[in-house]
């Protein structure tokens, strides 16, 4: 196709408006353009409905008049306001819109391995999905090996999904490396960064991957370059004058022909940098500084005196670096860089070049092309292209013919620079153009690439996913801009649709992947809140009441092991419920040693003198111990002291009431006690001796916002505190955390019944929650009747001693182990307890959620451990504190979900069997 014929024609109709005004404004090169200054100038509005009206400057979306912003900051393309909010959307529980939906899954489609917040932002797409006639279409996986007898020995994704398996079963130890190129649809990086935030939630990540040295347009997003100073020179292959024997598939030579030119990176996370660039004689040299300091200067000659080459250099970050800068000396010419974890996990390359074609890849310098591909060492190659050749068809500047030649070349220039990668080819969008008139039509083009690609794919040995019809055919490009899901110049998605379309595309990649994989641990592990509606009617009617005006207090228990103990989880629970339905007080806290945990929480304790803090877990059957399977035993004159809301603001108004939870011993001096700095008479002889040690609450009446209890051994007696617990007369909510490290439903079981009902009772909870079974999924050969037996009856018990207070059973978390040769591998009874803690919730009359499906999970352990921020432990068991708040998050998304749902009179989840 001679290009530039065809520019050459475009500026010989210079005169004729209309078609200046379409080739103005249609998603072609820059240098294209008759009129670019039409991007900027005031007469855009008013030249929307002529030809082909973008608000499009060299292909790259920018912002409508109405909606500017300020010059290189990153921003979504013009769309309703709901398109605005950050990839996390939902997460935000605080401000959980009152209507917010219950977040269901559908089966099939791939939506089980992804995390609350991921999953409840993939409904909303799936909702929109419906709403405009989308499709979920599955992958060609093709064949890409076939036997000698012509059966398919090997398909199109094998590699790749081979990878992924290998990241899941920890048995890789380098990256899963995804390069996906196209055109403008791929350099805004709308569609990409869904898939990307997911294949990295599900498998880990391994960085951000391969980055421009700048913004190699004059306008879009920063986010997958680097932020460089003015005077880069730029060239492209999708110039006219494109960079010949120079640049590879990255797309893009950046020049510093001279004096210094910058670029700085958001490093954070990174371990490993690679620079690639061109090794040309008589090159300069690039200094690598993070944070400021030097960290090493690269060197750019070639060592050949008369030839260029595409050449690369790895450095590693030091930890915890935040910004990595590179300064040129010399002329020098980059290509780009990559930015890497160091660790297994997901690292999605995109090089998006606006007005990309298959022609103008295969303009890349070949031995570059392959140079560049190979260093990246890819599971896949995808290729994004099609929409431009499906413009340029419509305009008769080029033919099927061309196209498909163009295609099955790009494709053979893939397979066999890297033979071991898998290859995925997407058809084109569907799209539109307007009449003189104004009114938006199909364009043609479309459908016709669409099935060229399909076949090329197929001969190829590459997968094929067909995105045209997975927005819905013929047509839904004009369904897109009426929904507001299309830019004007019926071509280019708007964010929401962009997202909608890597929603799709994940979903397919998601789906493949299921089919070729056999999950580690076979249970079925539901998202949401299960059985809500039915379990938690008067818990969240409650709720209602007090939202709505009415003085009420809401006691909630929560009772479970490390994961209660730690208070991350609790607390961040407690916040969301806080700020929604009022602050009742903090509730109670076990004696113990002064922890960092409770800070936030801003409660303080503090012993003194000889004590011994004792817990249940390895403790003889039967003994009293305090809510949380703890109990401080102090020797004669030894102190405890905890301080509630320390540092709070001072309401004197406020009233509320301090409990001490103590044992009294017989033949032993009752303690002195000590309330906010007062001394507390001492108690009057019992009218019958004590024969026995007995569970003691004794309830101070407070004034004010921060509190302290201060408990002393007698000169000659010991002392045994269990807690002490702080509420307020003001209406809201009471969330109790109830933790013991390393405990299990037996260990709760095995304390003394009536002490811990009695104690129990005390704290009024509307609704129980409990949170074991990640220790009881590291018991080898755990007994699932027994354990369905023993938690069913204790939870009945506890039910029964709390005037029949309503409960909620959470799961597991995702718990790793590591075996002999160092591997992760699953908890060994982690499916008994999956398998089990619905059938105890269900037997119990209790709602069920699962923290494990919150998580993300088969393997989510592993995938949280190597995000950034990091959420999972060290030790495959626990969780960081943004883990946990994390969880939190998603937990009272779902519960306020459901909450409003029941406002409404709808229907949750069921578990199975009901």
């Amino acid at each position: 196709m001679d290009f530039l014929k065809a520019r050459s024609t475009g500026l010989t109709l210079l005169f004729t408006i209309a078609l200046t005004l379409g080739l103005s404004l249609a998603p072609i090169p820059e240098q294209w353009r008759p009129l670019p200054s039409l991007q900027r100038g005031p007469l855009q509005e008013k030249l929307v409905a002529l030809t082909v009206p973008a608000r499009f400057l060299g292909g790259q979306p920018v912002p409508a008049p109405e909606t500017e912003v300020a010059a290189g900051q990153p921003t979504k393309p013009t769309a309703p306001p709901e398109d605005e909010a950050g990839e996390d959307a939902g997460t935000d529980v605080a401000a959980l819109p009152p209507d917010q939906p219950v977040v269901p899954t559908v089966p099939g489609i791939g939506l089980e391995e992804l995390s609350a917040p991921s999953l409840a932002r993939a409904v909303e797409l799936e909702a929109l999905r419906e709403k405009m006639s989308a499709q979920h279409v599955d992958i060609e996986l093709n064949c890409r090996k076939a036997r000698a007898d012509g059966t398919c020995e090997e398909d199109g994704l094998a590699p790749f999904h081979k990878a992924l398996g290998e990241l899941r079963a920890d048995t890789r130890r380098t990256p899963v490396r995804v390069v996906h190129l196209g055109d403008s649809l791929v350099a805004s990086d709308y569609i990409t960064d869904v898939v990307r935030d997911r294949l990295q939630e599900r498998f880990g990540s391994g960085g951000k991957g391969f980055l421009f040295i700048t913004r190699p347009a004059s306008a879009g997003r920063w986010t997958r370059s680097g932020r460089g100073s003015d005077g880069w020179t730029i060239e492209r292959l999708v110039d006219t004058k494109w960079p010949r024997d120079r640049v590879g598939w990255t797309g893009v030579a950046f020049t510093a022909a001279g004096g210094s030119q910058n670029t700085k990176y958001d490093a954070e996370g990174a371990r490993v940098a690679e620079l690639f660039f061109l090794a040309q004689p008589s090159s300069g040299s690039v200094q690598l500084s993070v944070d400021g300091r030097p960290l090493q200067r690269i060197q750019t000659r070639g060592f050949s005196k008369t030839k260029s080459e595409a050449a690369f250099a790895r450095v590693n970050l030091p930890e915890n670096a935040k910004t990595l800068t590179l300064t040129t000396s010399g002329r020098v010419e980059l290509h780009g860089v990559t930015l890497e974890t160091g660790t297994p996990g997901v690292i999605y390359d995109t090089v998006g070049l606006l007005g990309g074609m298959a022609e103008v890849y295969l303009r890349a310098q070949p031995a570059a092309f392959r140079a560049q591909l190979r260093q990246r060492k890819p599971s896949m190659v995808v290729l994004m292209v099609g929409g431009n050749e499906a413009f340029f068809y419509s305009r008769e500047r080029t033919t099927l013919e061309e196209v498909r030649a163009q295609m099955k070349e790009l494709v053979s220039r893939v397979r066999a620079n890297v033979p071991d990668a898998a290859c995925l080819v997407m058809s084109p969008i569907d799209a539109g153009v307007r009449t003189m008139g104004g009114e938006p039509v199909p364009r043609r083009g479309s459908k016709e690439v669409s099935d060229i690609f399909r076949e090329e794919a197929r001969l190829g040995g590459c997968a094929f996913w067909d995105a045209y019809n997975a927005m819905g055919g013929e047509g839904a490009a004009l369904r897109w801009l009426e929904a507001g899901l299309m830019l004007e110049d019926l071509v280019h998605p708007r964010a929401k649709g962009s997202d909608l379309l890597g929603h799709l595309f994940d979903l397919a990649l998601q789906r493949s992947f299921a089919k070729a994989h056999t999950a580690l641990v076979p249970v079925a592990d539901t998202p949401g809140l299960q059985d809500a509606d039915v379990a938690l009617t008067r818990t969240f009617d409650k709720l209602r009441r007090r939202e709505s005006g009415e003085a009420l207090r809401v006691g909630i228990a929560q009772l479970g092991a490390s994961h209660t103990a730690s208070h991350y989880f609790t607390d961040a629970v407690r916040d969301v419920l806080a700020k929604r339905f009022g602050d009742a007080g903090r509730g109670f806290i076990a004696a113990g040693k002064s922890s960092p945990r409770l800070d936030k929480a801003r409660v303080a304790r503090e012993l003194t003198g000889e004590w011994k803090v004792e817990d249940a877990l390895d403790s003889t059957p039967g003994g009293l111990w305090g809510l949380t399977g703890i109990r401080a035993v102090g020797a004669p004159g030894s102190k405890l002291r905890i301080q509630f809301c320390k540092g709070c603001p001072e309401e004197k108004s406020r009233t509320g009431r301090l409990d001490l939870y103590a044992l009294d011993v017989p033949d032993v001096a009752s303690p002195d006690i000590r309330v906010d700095g007062e001394d507390i008479p001492p108690d009057a002889p019992p009218p019958e001796p004590l024969t026995a040690p007995t569970v003691r609450i004794r309830s101070f009446p407070v004034t004010g916002t921060s509190h302290e209890v201060e408990v002393a051994a007698a000169p000659n007696s010991k002392v045994t505190v269990l807690g002490a617990a702080l509420e307020y007369d003001t209406p809201g909510v009471v969330l109790d955390a109830l933790g013991l490290p390393g405990s299990t439903a037996f260990t709760l079981r095995d304390m003394d019944a009536a002490a811990v009902d009695a104690q129990l009772a005390s704290r009024r909870p509307d609704l129980l929650v409990f949170w074991y079974g990640t220790n009881e999924a590291n018991l080898v050969g755990l007994d699932a009747q027994g354990l369905s037996g023993d938690y069913t009856a204790l939870i009945s018990r506890l039910r029964k001693a709390t005037g029949n207070a309503e409960c909620l059973v959470l799961g597991p978390t995702d718990r790793l182990a590591k075996d002999a040769s160092g591997h992760w591998t699953e908890a060994p009874s982690l499916a008994t307890v999956l398998g089990t803690l619905p059938r105890v919730a269900r037997d119990a009359g209790c709602a069920y959620w699962s923290p494990r499906a919150a998580m993300g999970g088969e393997r989510a352990m592993l995938r949280w451990q190597r995000s950034r921020p990091v959420y999972g432990h060290a030790d495959g068991v626990h969780l960081t504190p943004e883990g946990y708040e994390r969880l939190a998050a998603s937990f009272a998304r779902d519960f306020l979900s459901a909450y409003e749902a029941r406002k409404k009179g709808e229907p949750t989840a069921r578990m199975e069997g009901n």
